[in-house]
């Protein structure tokens, strides 16, 4: 297990430093002070051992996520919990996030299509606070995305120096901009047609020709952006 866990170690290293492809099993058997061959008492290829360990983990911080998504709590809770994990997340393996964010596209693919993941865990939650009607969102496939991006894009910032380091640092905005895209105060904003003005849904009016219909509460429309 000791072997093991050095060859997995150090292919993580070499990985995220070098890439997949651009690391060499040599490579990774000089890091982790075995012979080469005895890399191959464990895994099958160096794309095994990649594979393994981007499956294992991946998996496993789906497992966490997942766990904290079916929490006692209202939408606002869990989706904090869940965020607050992938800071830690990223702020505590920055390795392993590192690997998993800049492998996911080649590796991705190669799960089964019932397989949990991260992404899934997500879309059930948004569509659960919806059907008991703690959000309201139009489109749950776009409300996912949008979340998630909000999540991962500042990760990816900072794992190319374009942003200071430390995701539990911004964690109170992003979740913030989180529940504003769900909109879990149940006043989404929606925007009317034609116009640069958003009204809200839970006191939503008729328009006319871009302008609230005399005789509403004008002072609840709201100029785009504001």
């Amino acid at each position: 297990m000791a072997t093991r866990n050095r060859i997995k170690q150090a292919a993580l290293e070499l990985f995220v430093t070098k890439g997949i492809i651009g690391t060499s099993v040599r490579d990774i058997a000089t890091l982790a002070e075995i012979a080469e061959g005895g890399l191959y008492r464990h895994y099958a290829s160096k794309e095994d051992l990649a594979w393994k360990l981007f499956s294992e983990n991946y998996a496993s911080l789906a497992k966490e996520l997942h766990d904290l998504a079916k929490a006692k709590g209202d939408f606002a809770s869990r989706l904090g919990a869940m965020i607050h994990r992938f800071c830690r997340f990223f702020d505590e393996e920055p390795l392993m996030f590192r690997f998993l964010l800049l492998t996911q596209h080649q590796e991705l693919p190669k799960l089964r299509a019932k397989s949990q993941s991260p992404v899934q865990v997500l879309h059930k939650l948004v569509t659960e606070a919806r059907k008991q009607g703690q959000v309201e969102i139009a489109d749950v496939d776009l409300a996912t995305a949008q979340i998630l991006g909000l999540i991962l894009q500042p990760a990816t910032f900072m794992v190319y120096g374009l942003l200071a380091p430390g995701m539990q640092r911004v964690e109170a905005e992003t979740l913030a901009a989180c529940l504003k895209v769900a909109d879990s105060t149940n006043h989404a904003v929606m925007p009317v047609l034609g116009t640069g003005i958003h009204e809200s849904v839970g006191t939503r009016k008729k328009v006319v020709d871009g302008r609230a219909k005399p005789g509403h509460d004008d002072r609840k429309i709201r100029m785009s952006g504001k």
